[in-house]
């Protein structure tokens, strides 16, 4: 299930913020609670956040296991 999650979030850091944002309104507003509308839920309003705090110099850490390294302590 995680190489499928991290494949789905590589393809929503693919799309356009345009498309990014009439996915996550065609998703339910409510979902069940880690089902797969929750799951793609986070995932496109994350990367929606991501992009909008980078635009504003906003200090976002990446989602760790998507294909960024670990965070040093």
């Amino acid at each position: 299930m995680g190489d499928s999650i991290e494949a789905i979030a590589g393809h929503i850091a693919t799309m356009e913020t345009r498309q990014l944002h009439q996915l996550l309104k065609s998703l339910p507003s409510r979902s069940e609670i880690a089902s797969a509308e929750m799951v793609m839920g986070i995932l496109v309003y994350r990367e929606v956040e991501l992009r909008r705090r980078r635009g504003t110099g906003g200090n976002v850490l990446p989602f760790p296991g998507l294909g960024t390294p670990p965070i040093q302590h």
